[in-house]
């Protein structure tokens, strides 16, 4: 039975799949939300799933977000991959309908009722002919994200193309959510305190007065803030102690920080999949740590054509 499979039943379209693993490896974490699980523990924390099956005990898993963000389509070869990915955005209150070809994409974007935004594979419609498609149903605005299977697993904006997106196949699906809630708010990413990049690792937490970590994945950092994907996300203003491998590193560093939101599923906003987002505090985290974690972070504004970056460590350390 797979996930996928799930997810085509009405009755268990929403219902929370937590997946077990027997290590505490990315990727692991990331080939676990890849194929549609919505959490991720270790085999050994059954603690763990104590806590999340008492956090969800109020959810409604027939329950429908309503829709309010105005109608995505998406067109992809794999039955499952695109299931997958309008789940995440259905959940985000996203009207979803799905495309065959890219002549019932021309066709949607010519009619009244034009997505607001178009997810497709390479290859159904490939970068180069995103121009011609946008000029055939003269709209010349419409955002794209490009689902490819490329080997590399950078995301990022087209370096030529206006508001296109490019995302790996192997990427976890919800890193199509962060990217369409920045397409579609025309650039907000320049408005925060620093530029977010997606980047997967795992990393563990705990609050200042525990002494067992949890761990849940990050999907995207930022130099003054991280963001961890969890059904179990401590309560707000709670003091953390976070561990994690920055970006293009193999040393563990540990910062200490403050959740300053969380979300959980079928409660506040739907833009952001569960889990809690961390302010890092430079004052209390060790010294040596925060800069090793800033110059990681600094380093992904180096590279060319950036705005989104994911990347699986090896040899990392625990």
């Amino acid at each position: 039975m797979t996930t996928a499979w799930l997810r085509d039943q009405p009755l268990l379209f929403s219902t929370p799949v937590i997946a077990i693993v027997s290590e505490l490896r990315d990727e692991s974490f990331v080939r676990a939300y890849r194929n549609g699980a919505d959490d991720v523990i270790v085999r050994s924390n059954v603690a763990g799933v104590t806590r999340r099956l008492a956090n969800l005990r109020d959810f409604d898993p027939s329950a429908r977000p309503p829709i309010s963000r105005g109608q995505v389509l998406i067109s992809h070869q794999d039955d499952d991959h695109r299931r997958l990915l309008g789940r995440v955005l259905r959940q985000a209150s996203f009207d979803v309908r799905f495309a065959a070809d890219s002549g019932e994409i021309v066709e949607a974007m010519a009619s009244e009722e034009a997505p607001v935004l178009v997810v497709a594979s390479d290859e159904v419609l490939p970068v180069s002919e995103i121009q011609p498609v946008r000029r055939s149903a003269n709209a010349f605005k419409t955002p794209f994200v490009v689902v490819t299977a490329a080997a590399s697993t950078r995301t990022m904006l087209h370096d030529t193309l206006e508001r296109v997106a490019t995302i790996s196949e192997s990427a976890p699906n919800d890193h199509l959510l962060f990217l369409a809630n920045d397409l579609l708010t025309g650039g907000s990413r320049h408005m925060r305190e620093s530029p977010r990049y997606l980047f997967d690792t795992i990393c563990s937490f705990r609050a200042d007065d525990t002494s067992s970590p949890d761990h849940g994945l990050t999907y995207n950092v930022s130099e003054t803030g991280i963001y961890v994907r969890t059904f179990d996300p401590p309560p707000k203003d709670t003091i953390v102690r976070l561990e994690l491998t920055p970006p293009g590193s193999t040393e563990t560093v540990e910062l200490r920080g403050t959740i300053i939101w969380t979300a959980m599923p079928g409660k506040g906003t739907r833009a952001t999949p569960p889990g809690f987002g961390v302010h890092i505090e430079t004052l209390s985290s060790p010294a040596r740590d925060l800069e090793l974690y800033q110059e990681a972070y600094r380093a992904l504004g180096e590279l060319p054509n950036r705005v989104a970056v994911t990347r699986i460590p090896k040899n990392r350390r625990r």
